[in-house]
């Protein structure tokens, strides 16, 4: 079943939820993706920078730099969602940028 409007599968629209700003990176997809706003819009590049200073991705970044984290690294697959590379696809799942601070 190919699903045309999202919205008439649910009972209420959602798009208000999705905008609030406790979760930027689904604040930032939502007006990306689901509102077709541009890149160079204000509003999208505001929910953009909020994605690397509120949230999880900010918490993570921080938890990798604790010397626990960094005994960690030789199990950087098999220590799985706490390893390495687990993290790194979250966060960019969350859309966190690599050159951001």
């Amino acid at each position: 079943m190919k699903v045309l409007d999202w919205k008439s599968l649910l009972k209420a629209d959602a798009t208000n939820w999705l905008l609030e700003e406790e979760n930027p990176s689904v604040r930032y997809f939502t007006l990306k993706d689901i509102q077709d706003k541009p890149g160079p819009d204000p509003e999208v590049q505001q929910a953009k920078r909020d994605i690397m200073q509120f949230g999880i991705v900010p918490n993570i970044l921080h938890k990798q730099r604790e010397p626990e984290y960094l005994k960690t690294y030789p199990k950087f697959y098999t220590n799985k969602y706490k390893g390495l590379v687990w993290q790194l696809i979250v966060l960019a799942e969350m859309g966190a940028e690599a050159n951001s601070q």
